[in-house]
């Protein structure tokens, strides 16, 4: 976080460090009226808080009141349209006039988009979604921007998964290394048979030896004992 106290900070928002200092004056000035009347304290903070959200506004803008026009939601109203009639033509006005200079910047047809938007809603070519750039006009903006691709929902159900099965084939292939699903098993516990069969050898190889260390040490220990009674 920047130090707004320090000033000429490489990168630092003068914006940013306005709204901070705001925030911090708000702060010590609440803390040393926390035993002034509430009179007080709301009118002083009435005063701060406007100026406050004057500085905000100037670095995040209010959204706007009105939904922004999308591209595919009106070529879905066109479609609607009966060709040549009066409300089709309003609408296709509207949507060159809304739309025309991004359409040609991003290097589209109008009469492509339409087309293809109103197949794709006919079921000829797929979504409208993969078929015409996914374009929005928020409001009170004069030009039009392009979005992401709108992420698509599958409207089928997903295939149920096969429950796996075991056979008692035996049979080997040595050639293409295929073996039946008894013999795979059989070999598998023979494995985990005789390593667990190495497991406890080993386990019992290390206790004996363990056992024998103790008592070869033990039997160290007493004769140095006998040694040095017989030494005093």
């Amino acid at each position: 976080m920047v130090n707004f106290t320090t000033p000429n900070l490489p990168g630092a928002s003068d914006i940013y460090n306005k709204i901070a200092s705001k925030v911090d004056s708000i702060e010590k000035d609440v803390m040393s009226k926390l035993e002034a009347e509430a009179s007080v304290l709301t009118s002083s903070l009435s005063t701060d808080l406007t100026d406050l959200k004057a500085k905000v506004g100037a670095m995040i803008p209010d959204l706007p009141s009105l939904p922004a026009v999308n591209l595919q939601s009106e070529i879905t109203s066109l479609a609607a349209l009966s060709p040549g009639s009066g409300e089709y033509t309003a609408k296709l006005a509207s949507i060159t006039t809304s739309f025309g200079s991004a359409i040609s910047a991003g290097g589209y047809d109008l009469d492509s988009i339409v087309s293809d938007g109103i197949s794709s809603l006919g079921g000829a070519t797929g979504s409208l979604a993969a078929a015409i750039p996914n374009m929005e006009l928020p409001s009170g903006a004069t030009e039009a921007i392009e979005l992401a691709k709108a992420s698509l929902l599958p409207d089928t159900d997903s295939l149920a998964e096969k429950i796996s099965s075991f056979s008692t084939d035996e049979s080997v292939d040595e050639l293409k290394g295929i073996f039946g699903d008894a013999l795979a098993k059989k070999t598998l516990d023979e494995s985990v048979e005789a390593l667990a069969s190495a497991a406890d050898t080993a386990a019992n190889t290390f206790t004996s030896r363990a056992e024998r260390l103790a008592k070869e040490l033990k039997e160290v220990q007493i004769q140095k004992r006998l040694d040095e009674v017989i030494a005093t």
